[in-house]
């Protein structure tokens, strides 16, 4: 199981069992909450999570200690795009799948020419799992795991972290006969260091 899910909300009541980040003076721009959310559910970011946690809640000071990717980390490049770049328009298909999520698509600036904003995108499982293993492979090189001068060590640290969680593993061999998103994620490494953000894996 994953230890750490994060999720953009319309803004709706939530009881104390959802902690809310909600930024300072009670903002959050659309564009660094999607960052932030997209740094939260990386699959390395659990990992570390998880080894800081005592119980099953994640207390405020638990989070507190946690290691968050500075916003001048994203100025990183991978051929033509920015890791902004790249982490805002994901997180924008991956949350924008109803209307009532429409405010946050309008703050991220996906309208028309009338400034309206577009309709949600279509949930397809494939295509959001190819999303969210990208975003991994980013995130394990934005913290280093993932090393150009050592690709060996580095896949191997990062099928390590994979192999902790093994639930989602005997899910996925059990739906896809592999553990589809480490597959797709150490495949999506080769094509952010071969400048090919937008390239999509086979698999």
């Amino acid at each position: 199981m994953r230890t750490f899910i994060a999720a953009l909300a319309p803004a709706y009541g939530f009881g104390n069992k959802a902690p809310l980040i909600i930024g300072k003076d009670n903002t959050l721009a659309a564009s660094d909450a999607a960052l932030l959310t997209a740094n939260l559910d990386s699959f390395v970011f659990d990992f570390v999570t998880r080894s800081k946690l005592q119980s099953t809640s994640v207390n405020w000071f638990i989070v507190e200690q946690l290691p968050i990717i500075p916003p001048a980390a994203y100025i990183r490049t991978f051929g033509p795009k920015s890791a902004a770049e790249l982490v805002k328009a994901a997180v924008l298909e991956l949350t924008y799948t109803a209307h009532d999520m429409a405010t946050f698509a309008r703050d991220m600036g996906y309208v028309d020419g009338a400034g309206d904003v577009l309709p949600p995108f279509i949930w397809n499982e494939d295509r959001r799992l190819h999303l969210r293993a990208k975003l991994d492979a980013l995130y394990f090189m934005l913290y280093g795991v993932y090393d150009p001068a050592d690709p060996a060590q580095s896949r191997d640290d990062i099928r390590y972290i994979y192999s902790t969680f093994p639930i989602v593993e005997r899910q996925e061999v059990a739906s896809h006969g592999t553990y589809r998103s480490r597959d797709l994620c150490l495949a999506y490494i080769n094509t952010l260091i071969a400048g090919q953000p937008d390239a999509i894996v086979a698999g």
